[in-house]
């Protein structure tokens, strides 16, 4: 049975459009099935209009897989309706829509799929927190960031399948996120913009972390990329052990890794919230 439906109601024809609404951590999503590609061709401004509409942090598309062992394909949009190359609760969503929802089952242990320019791979374990393996981690401080943000005790910057620049703060709760959030994301040396983190150290193996996101163009309550760039960042400078624990607004993430950074694990709470479907008006024949 199709997903998406064409129906008549009353002189108006619609395309209902199924969706299911998801939290990871407090970073909100709409997740569509569209294995059978009926959802490829809308406007980036329909994209962000769902989006801001329904207020969640981005789109994302669970599709056929596109390589020979995968399971699914995953595209994600932003907020603003732009494709984006990776998000990581975002990930760790979809690891339970396709299992939970979809009833796909793995080839093997774990899910592995691929987002627009990598291949990942996660379980939907409930008791680990969703993992999912990060397998775009590099270019530790390949950029210099230093003075992007003067008060800055120590700055970093990582890619962690999207870009992010982490800023090690005094007082978290007291900084103006959108100010200085938008002036280092729209910085010229950064191609496509950056994500911006600004953290404070807890204790040893505990940050506490606020983000702006790239897309959203504003603060969000949780961003699982930028957790894994921060707690990489700091560990590789202080010479941390795994795993360490990132308190965001909207929860708690944990970043496990070996010690060369080669194996690096995100995982947190997923919470299913609901579904329920958009209708796209049709031109009659």
């Amino acid at each position: 049975m199709p997903i998406i439906k064409t129906l008549t109601m009353g002189s108006e024809i619609v395309m209902r459009i199924p969706y299911w609404r998801y939290s990871a951590t407090g970073n909100t999503f709409l997740i569509f099935d569209n294995r059978e590609g009926d959802l490829h061709e809308f406007s980036r401004e329909l994209y962000g209009q769902w989006a801001q509409n329904q207020s969640v942090d981005g789109l994302l598309f669970l599709e056929r897989p596109n390589k020979e062992g995968h399971d699914f394909h995953m595209r994600y949009l932003n907020a603003d309706g732009q494709e984006a190359e990776m998000c990581g609760n975002g990930a760790r969503s979809i690891i339970h829509f396709a299992g939970s929802i979809c009833k796909i089952r793995p080839r093997g242990k774990a899910f592995t799929f691929s987002t627009l320019c990598a291949t990942y791979s996660g379980e939907n374990s409930e008791e680990k927190g969703f993992p999912i393996v990060m397998s775009e981690v590099g270019e530790f401080d390949t950029i210099d960031i230093n003075g992007l943000y003067p008060a800055a005790q120590s700055s970093f910057y990582l890619f962690t399948g999207v870009p992010h620049c982490c800023f090690e703060v005094e007082d978290l709760e007291e900084i103006d996120i959108i100010l200085h959030g938008r002036e280092v994301r729209h910085n010229p040396q950064f191609n496509k913009g950056s994500n911006v983190n600004f953290f404070k150290i807890n204790s040893i193996g505990q940050i506490h972390m606020r983000t702006y996101e790239r897309g959203v163009e504003a603060e969000t309550l949780s961003c699982g990329t930028g957790a894994t760039a921060t707690a990489l960042c700091i560990a590789r400078d202080r010479s941390w052990e795994s795993p360490v624990q990132v308190r965001v607004p909207g929860g708690l993430l944990q970043i496990s890794f070996t010690k060369d950074f080669k194996e690096v694990t995100l995982s947190g709470k997923v919470d299913f919230l609901g579904e329920s479907h958009f209708d796209l008006p049709q031109e009659k024949a």
